[in-house]
């Protein structure tokens, strides 16, 4: 994924991995605002997965092989609400953003999110409001925005997600 972190001086914008249940790590590719990032997860043999990252904006990659033990069970795109620690902490204005060329593959063949049934969750905050909306998934069947509403931070849940 990629992340803009706000302090005193400035904004730092970073790409990272996460193998869950461990917390997401820092890679070597550099993103900035606005920068179109494509990222393919692919399983290599057994519990080898090839992780490749893309600034189609810059041309820079990362690519890694990790070890990890899937159940094949789910594939999300996500906004989330930044942590620190076990909290989380407002969610800043970001506009809306685009997700496209969204797939995975079951029983061998790569699907679009629709034909994969996928589920949207809107992120709420403490009064049930939502905070980022995602949209319906586009005619082609593989693309949606998430958009950020007027409404207050804190979130309540985890983050918006599509999930086949």
């Amino acid at each position: 994924g990629t992340q803009a972190m706000v302090d005193g001086s400035g904004v730092a914008y970073t790409a990272w991995i996460e193998m869950l249940p461990q917390s997401s790590r820092d890679v070597p590719l550099s993103v900035t605002a606005g920068d179109s990032v494509t990222v393919t997860i692919t399983q290599q043999s057994g519990n080898d997965w090839l992780i490749a990252m893309k600034n189609n904006s810059t041309g820079g990659t990362y690519n890694v092989t990790v070890q990890y033990s899937s159940s094949n069970s789910s594939a999300e795109w996500v906004q989330e609400a930044p942590s620190v620690g076990r909290g989380l902490i407002s969610l800043d204005q970001f506009g809306t953003l685009q997700f496209n060329a969204a797939s995975a593959v079951r029983d061998g063949k790569a699907m679009s999110l629709a034909a994969l049934g996928a589920k949207a969750i809107t992120m709420i905050n403490g009064q049930g409001q939502a905070i980022a909306q995602p949209s319906t998934i586009g005619s082609d069947g593989s693309s949606f925005t998430v958009a950020r509403t007027d409404a207050t931070s804190t979130p309540q849940s985890g983050g918006r997600r599509r999930r086949p």
